[in-house]
């Protein structure tokens, strides 16, 4: 009886110690790069997923969340891990047809992870937010933990840095899977 309780102890730190490893903060540009449409008076979500990276069903339930609530203020792209050397249609998995369904949301293949790349982002599930004037105000993730859906810091600052008079910047850690992986992994 001892010996379950004590695997299944250690087998529970296992998993929640992978659920909230973050991943590497991303570094994004001060200013919104030019090559970027903006729309007057709005604010500019971007959101980098891996096609095939479980946690980030978590952080597109999350973004379906803040845009019900905060939809109409943003303008929001998720850009999804395109390699050239993948088979065809790699990048439009569930995740793609999942933020493809979120109203509002231009869904854009990110080939050979030139966005992301730019904005200096090598996490799924990373989320970059500029001010209607093209000044970066976030960066992190907005769930929890890995996988894990809920209230988070990242979602709170983002709804708080929506709604503030005059905004500041704000981060979180971000949960998910390296944004690419060796060629040899495509499935």
């Amino acid at each position: 009886m001892a010996g379950w309780l004590l695997a299944s102890v250690l087998g529970l730190g296992l998993v929640w110690s992978h659920a909230s490893a973050e991943g590497r903060a991303a570094t994004p540009p001060s200013r919104l790069p030019e090559h970027f449409l903006r729309t007057p008076g709005t604010w500019t979500l971007f959101v980098l997923l891996h096609p095939r990276c479980p946690c980030s069903r978590a952080t597109l339930t999350e973004l379906a969340k803040l845009l019900d609530r905060d939809g109409a203020r943003v303008a929001t792209r998720v850009f999804v891990w395109a390699p050239r050397q993948a088979p065809p249609g790699f990048e439009r998995a569930e995740l793609w047809a999942r933020a493809e369904s979120l109203p509002g949301v231009e869904v854009v293949a990110d080939v050979d992870g030139a966005v992301a790349r730019e904005l200096g982002v090598s996490t799924s599930g990373q989320v970059v937010l500029y001010s209607p004037d093209g000044v970066a105000r976030f960066s992190g993730g907005i769930t929890p933990a890995r996988g894990h859906e809920g209230d988070s810091a990242g979602a709170r600052a983002i709804r708080d840095l929506l709604h503030a008079e005059a905004p500041s910047t704000g981060t979180a850690p971000v949960f998910g899977c390296a944004l690419q992986t060796p060629s040899t992994s495509f499935r």
